[in-house]
């Protein structure tokens, strides 16, 4: 369905984008994003999710809403002791009127998962049931003032694939919403399909500075059989 004037208003910039343009637009809104965790580093990236025009957004956060998750861009005061995923919902419904959001349920099916796990075991282990589902996924690792981003288009290398360990400094304000906002970007361009090759990408980002390295298949990693070849 062609986008509304009200939408076309409302993305008038970044349907200028090269590569995007509103068949690129058209794909965002009718994605279906899983979103894994509602905290540090998901929260800069729901909002840019929501800003983006994706069309739904699923939350999925078992935790309640936290002191220390008051400087997630989407909890505040007034939401401690609220479930996060619902306190995220809330600021997704407040950032876009364009975009449904809630909270993850049974039977839903995502199109597209954005991982930012608890820690890193939780991102690895929902970025393997992505995989085995046939779902692009994109996995944020926050790390101090820094972090990665690892993009994984269906039939690609897998996240464990392009795991580096040295990993786990708990992730800062800034880092957090550094490293959240570019999982965001780089799941709009991967599920638009605005983004450059490699798209099998990890960017770490390194004092302010990001360094984007292809990533390559492991010998023996079980995403190697089902796999198409590196993309």
């Amino acid at each position: 369905m062609a986008l509304t004037e009200r939408e076309i208003a409302r993305y008038a910039r970044q349907l200028l984008l090269p590569g995007l343009g509103e068949e690129g637009q058209e794909r965002l809104r009718a994605a279906r994003v899983r979103a894994i965790g509602a905290g540090q580093l998901a929260g800069p990236a729901l909002l840019y999710l929501a800003a983006a025009g994706v069309g739904t957004l699923w939350v999925d956060d078992p935790e309640t809403v936290t002191p220390e998750d008051r400087g997630t861009w989407i909890h505040g005061p007034a939401d401690q002791g609220r479930g996060r995923a619902v306190s995220a919902v809330d600021a997704v419904r407040a950032a876009s009127g364009l975009v449904t959001a809630d909270v993850q349920r049974p039977g839903s099916r995502p199109t597209a998962l954005l991982v930012a796990g608890a820690s890193q075991e939780v991102s690895r282990a929902v970025a393997e049931e992505a995989r085995l589902l046939g779902l692009p996924h994109v996995v944020a690792d926050g790390d101090g003032d820094g972090g990665a981003v690892t993009v994984v288009p269906v039939g690609a290398p897998c996240y464990a694939c392009a795991f580096r360990p040295g990993f786990g400094t708990r992730p800062t304000a800034v880092g957090s919403a550094a490293v959240g906002a570019l999982a965001a970007l780089e799941l709009v361009l991967l599920i638009s399909g605005a983004s450059q090759e490699p798209r099998a990408r990890r960017i770490e980002l390194v004092l302010g500075q990001p360094v984007a390295r292809p990533t390559k298949r492991l010998p023996g990693c079980a995403c190697g059989p089902a796999a198409s070849g590196d993309r």
